[in-house]
């Protein structure tokens, strides 16, 4: 078993006028496996991204609080609330925006970048939605490959979970495919696998292993995501 442990303070942490923002990764340029980007956004009321083009990458967002209105060239538009996880395929080429859906209330957003599996598909998107009790003190699959147990679809051999567990809750965490890792971010709370305690912001990318063990010290709120690790890690 293998890790690759990042604290909070290692992101690259950015300060705007309208969003607050902490990196884990740089696109295109560090990466965990097929893991290339891990955006923590805080983005103040009423603002957002303007439209603006992707290509040949699977783009996810997960909002843990406030909402996101999402619109693309597609036709396609909503709102992404807590207890969505909304996966995009840029493929061939989108253009999507990202704006605040309140103007009077901030919200915080992961913006996950996946490296597709197969290049130049039609751009798409879609979400998952789920109740708060559905990831209570398990780990609840929500982006996958094949829609397994009615998730969403992602273009990669890549699967996203999220996850709360109460203080003192143990889970095990098992690859749905060998030679996999997984990038377990810590959303809030405190938890330990193996001998390292993850506190909020801090994360740890496990890997050579099949199995392992979460342990929450306190309430926590987690998001996983497992990646193919072709590409080896770059930091």
């Amino acid at each position: 078993m293998k890790f690759l442990y990042r604290p909070s303070e290692s992101r690259w942490h950015k300060q705007d006028t309208w969003k607050t923002s902490a990196y884990a990764f740089a696109p295109n340029q560090t990466h965990f496996g097929e893991l290339c980007g891990f955006a923590d956004d805080i983005v103040n009321a009423g603002e957002g991204f303007g439209m603006h083009p992707h290509q040949n990458m699977e783009i996810s967002t997960i909002v843990v609080s406030g909402a996101q209105a999402h619109k693309d060239n597609t036709g396609g538009e909503g709102i992404i609330h807590q207890n969505i996880v909304q996966t995009m395929s840029a493929g061939t080429g989108i253009m999507h925006s990202e704006f605040n859906a309140s103007a009077t209330e901030s919200f915080h957003s992961y913006q996950i970048w996946v490296y597709p599996k197969d290049l130049n598909v039609k751009p798409r998107h879609e979400a998952f939605a789920y109740k708060p009790v559905d990831k209570l003190n398990t780990i609840l699959l929500a982006l996958s490959p094949d829609r397994r147990n009615n998730t969403a679809l992602i273009n990669q051999d890549a699967f996203f979970s999220v996850s709360f567990i109460q203080k003192e809750i143990a889970l095990a965490y098992k690859m749905n495919l060998s030679g996999n890792g997984v990038y377990v971010h810590c959303v809030s709370g405190s938890i330990t696998i193996e001998n390292f305690i993850l506190q909020a912001g801090d994360a740890l990318g496990v890997y050579e292993t099949d199995l392992f063990a979460i342990k929450a010290l306190e309430n926590s709120e987690l998001i996983l995501v497992e990646v193919p690790m072709h590409r080896g890690i770059k930091i």
